[in-house]
């Protein structure tokens, strides 16, 4: 009896918790999976800018390597734990990226490919980047820590006994 209830108690954190992260996770997850390029067909008042940045490859590749980058810092926001396990992030990265290639096809028409290397490695450099980025602050954050502890340390050593 006393099993249940704690079964039932960590069920019911564990669903609070997945609540709690994962409603802001699933809205970026869907402003990254949104269809722009169908946007910008059916809307002309938003298509005209949208092309302008949008006008060729390279730009292509800056806007998923800008995207991928500000939704990638988000989520490592948002679930810290993905700061150190970057097995799992890299592994979201990838699934991202590859529903994101296939709703855009399917909103074409077509069937998913997987052919277009440049938006992938704009994904890449953008999510990898975003990474980099949470583990560089984290060791700067670790170092200063560390340093201010050994600094009072070092203040109480030196305290004139009376």
């Amino acid at each position: 009896m006393i099993k249940n209830t704690s079964r039932e108690r960590l069920l019911l954190r564990v669903t609070l918790s997945c609540l709690r992260y994962g409603w802001p996770v699933f809205i970026l997850l869907g402003i990254l999976w949104f269809p722009f390029d169908w946007l910008s067909e059916v809307w002309p008042t938003f298509g005209i800018p949208f092309r302008q940045v949008f006008h060729n490859a390279h730009d292509h590749f800056i806007g998923h390597t800008i995207f991928f980058f500000i939704v990638g810092t988000l989520i490592l926001s948002l679930v810290p734990v993905l700061k150190r396990q970057l097995h799992w992030y890299v592994l979201g990265l990838i699934v991202a990226a590859l529903v994101q290639e296939t709703i855009q096809a399917c909103i074409r028409g077509e069937i998913p490919t997987f052919t277009d290397f440049n938006a992938f490695r704009g994904d890449a450099l953008g999510g990898m980047s975003a990474w980099i980025l949470q583990f560089v602050l984290l060791l700067l954050y670790s170092y200063r820590k560390r340093r201010s502890a050994t600094k009072s340390l070092f203040c109480m050593k030196n305290i004139p006994e009376e």
